[in-house]
């Protein structure tokens, strides 16, 4: 895929409020595009389930039309299939990329982590030398610091540390195998000194009642992870008032579904990302 870029200016606000809700529909792919006029007056697109010359084909239209990326997942990395969310709003310059090696994306990494950008979404699929990257980079700002084909355990000890020296979880997504899933992950300064926390491992079930108990506290997801065993790992901030909407366990024309009684309510996906056909997604405000 070649390099694609644009100059713009801001980043996604995330947001939260209602449980998640598992159920199950016969897997189907679409695409759908929003336009809203609500208070931000954001201007939105999102698809999914689109192989990746579809997905290039729409990334290089989208840009043309000064759409930004905030969301980027693929799924099955024998045939990989991509899900994505973009806004019409200023923010600093980025490069996105699809169909990446592992030693692909650290090639990537490399080349503009040294031009001054960071990853501000990193997701994969598959395992070992089979396994695809995507991701987003972005002209940095601030502090930050990535890390990817890591274990539980080497994720578990990169957040204590990112806690211990001001860093908050800003993206992370699980690949690899059910027995031996692997972590990618990116934290950022935590300039704010945003409360957050982070949850691994997760069942449908147990992930509901993590959701219940977490808002009740005045937490909200920003990002939920679908890994390879069917597990969920959430990231949390200390958020009571920004409104919002979370499902997980959803199939393709489920998210479908969800999509469109959300945007009919005002809101939009701002995280999205599928494994193995199910699908966990956080709507914002639009």
């Amino acid at each position: 895929m070649q390099p694609l870029r644009m100059f713009a200016l801001a980043t996604a606000v995330l947001t939260a409020a209602t449980l998640p809700v598992t159920f199950t529909i016969s897997p189907a792919s679409a695409t759908t595009s929003i336009t809203a006029t609500a208070q931000a007056g954001i201007t939105y697109y999102a698809y999914h389930g689109f192989n990746s010359a579809a997905s290039d084909a729409m990334i290089h239209k989208l840009i043309k039309q000064r759409y930004r990326p905030i969301a980027f997942s693929v799924s099955n990395a024998a045939s990989p299939r991509y899900a994505s969310s973009w806004v019409k709003a200023p923010g600093a310059s980025f490069w996105i990329y699809q169909d990446m090696s592992a030693n692909g994306y650290q090639q990537r990494f490399n080349t503009y982590r040294d031009k001054g950008f960071q990853p501000t979404v990193v997701s994969a699929t598959g395992s070992g030398n089979d396994a695809v990257f995507a991701a987003i980079f972005e002209k940095a700002t601030g502090k930050w610091f990535a890390k990817h084909g890591i274990t539980t355990a080497q994720f578990n000890s990169a957040n204590k540390t990112a806690a211990k020296e001001g860093y908050i979880l800003t993206s992370v997504n699980v690949y690899g195998t059910p027995s031996d899933p692997r972590y990618a992950a990116i934290w950022s300064e935590n300039r704010s000194g945003m409360g957050w926390a982070y949850t691994y491992g997760k069942t449908s079930a147990q992930n509901s009642v993590e959701f219940k108990t977490r808002v009740a506290n005045g937490y909200r997801p920003t990002d939920i992870a679908v890994a390879p065993g069917g597990t969920y790992t959430t990231v949390w901030i200390k958020d009571a008032s920004t409104p919002f909407y979370a499902y997980q366990g959803m199939s393709s024309s489920g998210y479908q579904r969800r999509f469109e009684q959300l945007r009919a309510k005002g809101f939009y996906p701002v995280q999205v990302d599928a494994e193995n056909g199910t699908y966990a997604a956080v709507w914002a405000k639009a």
